[in-house]
């Protein structure tokens, strides 16, 4: 499996439709949008949306972007967008993704990383995240988790 910048691989315009189909677009975002920001979120800093791929199809993508949780605007960085297409779950896709946003964290010497989930909190937990308390994401409970990368 092979994980990089969304926008250095051909997949910009898929994963770009995946995540605004998944969250952009109820954020009242166009599609348009969705795509500059993957264009932009190359890293070595923030933000920096990957794609994980095998034999030249997208399996799924993650981001380490500076903000996601508009009532925690303290918080910084975090795992973002994580979504792998249904056909490759529970194939370890989600588990390289998160290590490999870790892993960027960890060498730009970020002392903690964050994210939020609203129903995934044993997933993030399984991979050493822990729970940080309960918040809200456009009306709807999430739990707010962080590691040390």
């Amino acid at each position: 499996m092979l994980i990089r910048p969304v926008a250095h691989s051909p997949h910009l315009p898929l994963v770009a439709a995946w995540l605004h189909a998944e969250w952009w677009a109820a954020g009242g975002h166009a599609l348009a949008e969705t795509a500059a920001f993957l264009h932009r979120a190359t890293g070595p800093g923030l933000p920096c949306a990957l794609v994980a791929e095998r034999d030249g199809v997208a399996l799924g993508t993650a981001t380490l972007d500076a903000e996601d949780l508009p009532s925690r605007p303290d918080l910084s960085p975090w795992l973002a967008s994580v979504l792998v297409a249904p056909e490759f779950r529970r194939q370890g896709v989600a588990t390289a993704l998160v290590a490999e946003v870790r892993r960027r964290a960890a060498a730009l010497a970020y002392p903690r990383l964050w994210l939020f989930t609203g129903g995934q909190a044993a997933f993030y937990a399984s991979l050493g995240w822990a729970p940080e308390g309960e918040d809200r994401y456009r009306g709807q409970p999430v739990t707010l988790m962080s590691c040390v990368p």
